[in-house]
């Protein structure tokens, strides 16, 4: 029975020790910095937060939790065609700096995203051009709104285009009065 006792205390310690590693500080730490899915950000945050509640990094990591939740709340909406695959960088495309300031809320890396989308003619490059427009856009970026608008028009979508325009002009954008602005 000893045996067996001793046993199992040797196999729990050793089970915690190859954890503890994962659990210290800066690992913890490198998590939240290594993560590009916003919900991926918002989970490591809240595992450092919880685990590390006064720990040396935590207003810090606070900080990227709320800008990713901000950013995940977004991309989870239903009129945001951004999905996960969207924020794994594909050869030749997008930059995965900007895909975590993206994932953390930042509407230029947004933009930037969906114009290198845009250079890899398929249609995921297509799809997720929108996505990341949509994106900057809910992060109140007018020109990308204004875009989308003139995407969804250029392809026969009158009822988006509207919508995006309509955003587009309540963000402050003012589109050049000569330029591609007439309604079909």
């Amino acid at each position: 029975m000893k045996k067996t006792l001793c046993a199992a205390a040797l196999l729990w310690l050793f089970a915690a020790s190859a954890a503890q590693p994962e659990s210290t500080e800066p690992a913890l730490r490198a998590a939240v910095e290594q993560a590009v899915w916003p919900g991926d950000i918002v989970r490591a945050a809240d595992q450092y937060l919880r685990a590390f509640p006064e720990g040396s990094d935590a207003a810090e990591v606070q900080a990227l939790r709320q800008r990713a939740g901000d950013a995940w709340r977004l991309v989870s909406r239903n009129d945001v065609r951004l999905y996960r695959s969207a924020f794994t960088p594909r050869e030749g495309g997008e930059s995965p700096q900007d895909m975590r300031l993206a994932a953390l809320g930042d509407r230029d890396a947004a933009v930037r995203l969906a114009h290198a989308s845009r250079r890899i003619d398929d249609a995921q490059g297509t799809q997720r051009f929108v996505g990341w427009l949509q994106l900057a856009s809910m992060l109140g970026d007018e020109r990308a709104s204004y875009e989308l608008a003139l995407h969804f028009r250029r392809t026969d979508q009158p009822i988006l285009a509207a919508r995006y325009e309509a955003v587009a002009l309540a963000l402050g954008y003012q589109p050049a009065p000569g330029l591609d602005h007439a309604r079909k």
